[in-house]
């Protein structure tokens, strides 16, 4: 598997921890779950795979799934799942024939794509009249718990070009042509204390964390960890409930 270079952001860097960090089967269960519905029979491409935990999920009688992804790490995590169904792609520059699939996924993937155009331009190109795009925002909506608010923080002052992306999803995509059928949610939960999320911060296990310079983990990250850890009963773990906007084009 050869390395894509993009203004896409790639996930190689925690690839043998991402499923224990980001909910692992629960998490992938409930992805699933709230795609199921809008997943025709027919070929389906997940862009951005990554390991293949939530593309496994969406097996069943008459649909062919293939995966890609930026990250070759991520892929071989996912070889297991997908075997001989995998590509190392750009959201923009899939390694697919025009009108070759009946789908394509994205699941936590367009916050993170260097050109969102760009990838709608590529998905309109390789769908089948008729065919769907189904979009699942990596960033969900404040998640109403105490940690949720202290966390924002990170989002806000971090990453605000992602969240604005994230938004602009259903924008973009009807300006490129595609037609809107759907709008609405996936909720996922997952159990975690203050201490815990304070420690996947600390360690770095968020894209936006990645890169920073000494000054911002000092100003940004630094009093966010204090305040996580300064709640109530910090090693008590909290069910926590996300949602994730949810949207279903269609290919006129």
């Amino acid at each position: 598997m050869d390395e894509v270079t993009s203004g896409s952001m790639s996930y190689g860097r925690i690839a043998d921890c991402y499923e224990r960090v980001r909910g692992g089967d629960t998490r992938a269960l409930d992805l699933a779950a709230g795609v199921r519905p809008w997943v025709p029979d027919g070929v389906v491409c997940d862009v951005g795979a990554g390991t293949g935990v939530v593309t496994d999920r969406l097996r069943r009688p008459g649909v062919d799934l293939i995966g890609c992804d930026l990250s070759p790490e991520m892929l071989a995590q996912a070889v297991g799942r997908l075997p001989g169904r995998l590509h190392v792609a750009d959201a923009t520059a899939l390694a697919l024939r025009n009108r070759s699939v009946d789908a394509v996924l994205y699941v936590w993937v367009l916050h993170h794509v260097g050109d969102l155009a760009a990838a709608f331009v590529e998905a309109r190109r390789v769908l089948r009249r008729g065919g769907r795009v189904i979009s699942v925002s990596g960033i969900s909506l404040p998640a109403n718990d105490d940690m949720g608010p202290i966390f924002e923080r990170l989002n806000s002052r971090l990453r605000p070009a992602r969240l604005e992306q994230s938004r602009a999803v259903t924008r973009v995509g009807s300006d490129i042509g595609l037609l809107v059928v759907h709008e609405g949610v996936i909720r996922t939960t997952s159990t975690m204390s203050p201490n815990a999320l304070a420690d996947s911060v600390s360690q770095r296990l968020f894209a936006s964390l990645w890169d920073l310079s000494p000054e911002d983990w000092e100003g940004v990250v630094e009093p966010v960890v204090a305040d996580l850890r300064s709640l109530p009963d910090p090693e008590k773990p909290r069910d926590r409930v996300f949602d994730h906007p949810l949207v279903v084009f269609t290919e006129p």
